[in-house]
Protein backbone atom coordinates (compact mmCIF):
# COMPACT_ATOMS: atom_id res chain seq x y z
CA UNK A 1 0.00 0.00 0.00
CA UNK A 2 2.69 2.16 1.04
CA UNK A 3 4.10 1.57 -2.43
CA UNK A 4 0.77 2.81 -4.48
CA UNK A 5 0.37 5.87 -2.73
CA UNK A 6 4.44 6.55 -3.26
CA UNK A 7 4.13 5.96 -6.85
CA UNK A 8 0.69 7.76 -6.87
CA UNK A 9 2.08 10.68 -5.28
CA UNK A 10 5.29 10.71 -7.43
CA UNK A 11 2.73 10.50 -10.62
CA UNK A 12 1.00 12.71 -9.44
CA UNK A 13 3.89 15.40 -9.07
CA UNK A 14 4.87 14.86 -12.53
CA UNK A 15 1.77 15.33 -13.53
CA UNK A 16 1.35 18.74 -12.37
CA UNK A 17 4.49 19.95 -13.03
CA UNK A 18 4.62 18.83 -16.47
CA UNK A 19 0.96 20.89 -17.01
CA UNK A 20 2.60 24.21 -14.76
CA UNK A 21 5.79 23.92 -17.20
CA UNK A 22 3.20 23.49 -20.56
CA UNK A 23 1.25 26.81 -19.24
CA UNK A 24 4.54 28.72 -18.78
CA UNK A 25 5.27 28.18 -23.09
CA UNK A 26 1.98 29.34 -23.49
CA UNK A 27 2.31 32.19 -21.56
CA UNK A 28 5.72 33.02 -22.85
CA UNK A 29 4.38 32.08 -26.84
CA UNK A 30 0.99 34.55 -25.99
CA UNK A 31 3.31 37.52 -24.63
CA UNK A 32 5.75 37.24 -27.40
CA UNK A 33 2.66 38.18 -29.85
CA UNK A 34 1.26 40.49 -27.72
CA UNK A 35 4.64 42.54 -27.66
CA UNK A 36 4.80 41.79 -30.93
CA UNK A 37 1.75 43.75 -31.93
CA UNK A 38 2.40 46.32 -29.57
CA UNK A 39 5.74 47.05 -31.44
CA UNK A 40 4.07 47.04 -34.70
CA UNK A 41 1.15 49.94 -33.21
CA UNK A 42 3.66 52.22 -31.81
CA UNK A 43 6.44 53.12 -33.08
CA UNK A 44 8.97 54.81 -30.67
CA UNK A 45 12.33 55.81 -31.57
CA UNK A 46 15.27 52.96 -30.93
CA UNK A 47 17.40 54.16 -27.87
CA UNK A 48 20.31 54.20 -30.17
CA UNK A 49 18.98 57.25 -32.69
CA UNK A 50 18.76 60.68 -32.22
CA UNK A 51 15.88 62.36 -30.77
CA UNK A 52 13.43 64.15 -33.61
CA UNK A 53 11.16 66.37 -33.53
CA UNK A 54 7.09 66.66 -35.06
CA UNK A 55 7.77 69.98 -36.92
CA UNK A 56 4.30 72.06 -37.86
CA UNK A 57 3.82 74.74 -39.63
CA UNK A 58 0.68 77.29 -40.01
CA UNK A 59 -0.31 77.72 -42.50
CA UNK A 60 1.83 76.16 -44.75
CA UNK A 61 2.12 78.98 -47.63
CA UNK A 62 2.58 82.94 -48.18
CA UNK A 63 2.39 85.35 -51.14
CA UNK A 64 4.96 87.21 -51.34
CA UNK A 65 5.64 90.28 -53.67
CA UNK A 66 4.28 93.95 -54.27
CA UNK A 67 2.01 92.23 -57.33
CA UNK A 68 1.28 89.53 -54.90
CA UNK A 69 2.89 87.41 -57.61
CA UNK A 70 5.34 84.61 -55.35
CA UNK A 71 3.65 81.85 -53.61
CA UNK A 72 5.66 80.08 -50.91
CA UNK A 73 4.70 76.44 -50.15
CA UNK A 74 6.28 75.12 -47.26
CA UNK A 75 6.14 70.89 -48.29
CA UNK A 76 7.61 69.32 -45.12
CA UNK A 77 10.11 70.08 -42.25
CA UNK A 78 12.22 68.05 -40.07
CA UNK A 79 13.66 68.83 -36.60
CA UNK A 80 16.95 66.94 -34.85
CA UNK A 81 18.26 67.66 -31.46
CA UNK A 82 21.80 67.85 -32.08
CA UNK A 83 24.46 66.48 -28.78
CA UNK A 84 27.76 66.62 -28.48
CA UNK A 85 29.99 63.48 -27.82
CA UNK A 86 29.22 63.98 -23.95
CA UNK A 87 25.79 64.02 -24.73
CA UNK A 88 25.58 68.02 -23.79
CA UNK A 89 22.36 69.59 -25.42
CA UNK A 90 23.57 71.43 -28.67
CA UNK A 91 20.28 72.89 -29.97
CA UNK A 92 18.09 71.52 -33.17
CA UNK A 93 18.79 71.71 -36.16
CA UNK A 94 15.11 72.38 -38.58
CA UNK A 95 15.13 71.58 -41.87
CA UNK A 96 12.11 72.98 -44.56
CA UNK A 97 11.25 71.81 -48.14
CA UNK A 98 9.90 74.89 -49.74
CA UNK A 99 8.91 75.79 -53.74
CA UNK A 100 8.04 78.75 -55.34
CA UNK A 101 5.21 78.86 -57.90
CA UNK A 102 5.59 82.33 -59.68
CA UNK A 103 1.69 83.56 -60.27
CA UNK A 104 2.81 86.28 -63.59
CA UNK A 105 1.36 85.13 -66.54
CA UNK A 106 3.27 84.16 -69.62
CA UNK A 107 4.59 86.94 -71.93
CA UNK A 108 3.41 89.12 -69.44
CA UNK A 109 5.84 89.01 -66.32
CA UNK A 110 9.29 87.52 -65.20
CA UNK A 111 11.02 85.02 -63.28
CA UNK A 112 11.37 85.29 -59.73
CA UNK A 113 13.29 84.57 -56.42
CA UNK A 114 13.46 83.74 -53.27
CA UNK A 115 16.65 83.76 -51.69
CA UNK A 116 17.21 81.81 -48.02
CA UNK A 117 19.94 84.23 -47.43
CA UNK A 118 17.33 86.64 -46.64
CA UNK A 119 14.92 84.28 -45.00
CA UNK A 120 15.19 84.68 -40.69
CA UNK A 121 13.35 81.83 -38.35
CA UNK A 122 12.39 83.80 -35.07
CA UNK A 123 13.11 82.05 -32.14
CA UNK A 124 11.13 81.88 -28.65
CA UNK A 125 13.50 83.90 -26.64
CA UNK A 126 12.64 87.28 -29.33
CA UNK A 127 16.00 86.09 -31.30
CA UNK A 128 16.64 85.77 -34.96
CA UNK A 129 18.51 83.49 -36.94
CA UNK A 130 19.71 83.34 -40.22
CA UNK A 131 20.01 79.74 -42.31
CA UNK A 132 22.63 77.93 -41.83
CA UNK A 133 23.04 76.08 -45.02
CA UNK A 134 20.49 76.09 -48.20
CA UNK A 135 20.38 73.71 -51.40
CA UNK A 136 19.59 76.79 -53.48
CA UNK A 137 17.69 79.71 -53.82
CA UNK A 138 13.89 79.20 -54.94
CA UNK A 139 13.68 80.66 -58.22
CA UNK A 140 10.41 80.41 -60.58
CA UNK A 141 9.49 81.77 -64.82
CA UNK A 142 5.89 82.85 -64.93
CA UNK A 143 3.02 80.19 -64.77
CA UNK A 144 5.54 77.81 -62.94
CA UNK A 145 6.77 75.95 -59.94
CA UNK A 146 10.00 75.81 -58.95
CA UNK A 147 11.89 72.44 -57.32
CA UNK A 148 11.75 71.38 -54.38
CA UNK A 149 14.63 73.25 -52.19
CA UNK A 150 16.20 72.43 -48.17
CA UNK A 151 16.63 75.42 -45.90
CA UNK A 152 18.69 74.42 -42.51
CA UNK A 153 18.57 76.61 -39.67
CA UNK A 154 20.57 75.78 -36.35
CA UNK A 155 18.49 76.94 -33.37
CA UNK A 156 21.01 77.48 -30.47
CA UNK A 157 20.60 74.92 -27.16
CA UNK A 158 17.35 76.05 -25.11
CA UNK A 159 15.41 77.83 -28.09
CA UNK A 160 12.81 76.44 -30.21
CA UNK A 161 11.40 78.25 -33.30
CA UNK A 162 8.21 80.26 -33.29
CA UNK A 163 7.99 81.70 -37.15
CA UNK A 164 10.02 81.45 -40.52
CA UNK A 165 10.47 84.73 -42.09
CA UNK A 166 10.57 84.97 -45.79
CA UNK A 167 11.39 88.69 -47.83
CA UNK A 168 10.89 89.55 -51.68
CA UNK A 169 10.97 92.46 -53.61
CA UNK A 170 10.79 94.79 -50.27
CA UNK A 171 8.08 92.46 -48.79
CA UNK A 172 7.76 90.16 -45.70
CA UNK A 173 5.76 87.35 -44.56
CA UNK A 174 5.77 84.86 -42.07
CA UNK A 175 4.58 81.12 -41.23
CA UNK A 176 4.52 79.98 -37.77
CA UNK A 177 6.47 76.90 -36.85
CA UNK A 178 6.36 74.99 -33.80
CA UNK A 179 7.79 71.85 -32.41
CA UNK A 180 6.29 68.56 -30.64
CA UNK A 181 7.98 65.44 -29.23
CA UNK A 182 7.45 62.37 -31.35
Amino acid sequence: MKRVITLSLIATVLVFSACKGGKKEETSEATGSTQQTSGSEEKKPAANQPKEYKVTITPDSAILGKKKEALVKVTGATAMALTDADGKDNGIEVSFKLTLTNKNKIGEGYSIHVDYTNSRLKLDNGTTITHDSGTDYLRAEPEATSKEETWTYKIPAGAKPTELNLFMDETRVSVGVSLSEK
